[in-house]
């Protein structure tokens, strides 16, 4: 690989770095997500100074076209991730739905969170009009 596709590479590797980096100070993104998406940048990072690594990988693992290793690897991230994400959605939603029940439930104003009675609030006075 010649230098500028290289440098490039790199240049876009840390740019990107930079962005999370401050997604993760303005607390748009958590700290657990923060480090799969940093440990990735640190692969392809490291791929990107060392571009013969990869095409050795593919060659020790049978494949003779090293482009489509990493279309494989990309795949298999990416189905990784939406599980990761599927899995976030579904406890989340249980979540909602276990304080739903709770908040409809519970009719003692001592047992309803402070943040609910503001909400349950609102809601009575819009029934009322």
């Amino acid at each position: 690989m010649n230098n500028v596709p290289q440098m490039f590479f790199v240049g876009c590797a840390v740019l990107f770095s930079v962005f999370v980096i401050r997604l993760l100070i303005k607390n748009k993104i958590g700290e657990r997500n923060s480090v799969i998406w940093l440990g990735g940048l640190l692969v392809i990072f490291f791929l990107s100074i060392n571009p013969t690594l990869f095409d050795k990988s593919a060659k020790w693992l049978g494949i003779s076209y090293p482009p489509s290793l990493f279309f494989f690897l990309s795949s298999l991230t990416l189905l990784t991730f939406t599980l990761y994400q599927t899995v976030q959605i579904t406890k989340l939603t249980k979540k909602i739905k276990d304080i739903s029940q709770y908040l409809a439930l519970s009719s003692d104003e001592e047992h309803t969170p402070k943040f609910a009675n503001k909400y349950l609030e609102k809601e009575h006075d819009t029934h009322d009009v």
